[in-house]
């Protein structure tokens, strides 16, 4: 990933510094997961950077860093979705031509159906899940990044499972 902040002397730039590294892989997913293509990551992440940077004195406890920053970087992807108005390329669509040349053993084959999968979802059910299961937030965590009730999460989040289950189960026929 190409976010490399830089060593400042400062300690509140050493604590950014930090805090920044300790996630960015967090961030490049949501991004990534949001945004489908580089390019747009890499946009969206600069300007969330931009404006943690610049808002990260007013951020009170440290430990809500995580949940603070990604709902920011959330912000930036749909502001940049909102700004280029341009359609998303399905996965299918973006890597079908890699995935038939590549040669797959099962769990390449598996992780493939899972992205299929994936794919079939609402934005909203798959930002529940990439931060769930990828980006290991709780179901409070997730609450507070996209500010919608804990009951929610936990109805789209089970929704999302069977969505995904029965995409397995086509898969398996």
């Amino acid at each position: 990933m190409a976010i490399i902040p830089i060593q400042f002397k400062d300690k509140k730039e050493q604590s950014f510094t930090k805090l920044i590294e300790e996630n960015k892989l967090k961030f490049y997913k949501t991004a990534k997961i949001i945004l489908k293509n580089d390019d747009d990551c890499y946009d969206a992440l600069q300007e969330a950077l931009i404006s943690i940077y610049n808002n990260f004195d007013q951020l009170k406890n440290k430990e809500f860093f995580s949940t603070w920053a990604t709902r920011i970087v959330i912000n930036k992807c749909y502001d940049l979705l909102r700004k280029n108005k341009k359609n998303i390329v399905s996965f299918e669509e973006n890597y079908e031509s890699e995935i038939q040349s590549s040669e797959f053993d099962n769990y390449d084959i598996d992780l493939y159906g899972i992205k299929k999968a994936m794919n079939n979802l609402s934005e909203g059910l798959k930002l529940i899940v990439i931060l769930y299961y990828y980006d290991d937030y709780s179901i409070k965590e997730i609450s507070n990044i996209i500010n919608i009730p804990e009951g929610t999460v936990k109805s789209r989040l089970s929704k999302a499972r069977e969505i995904i289950k029965k995409e397995l189960m086509k898969e398996e026929i």
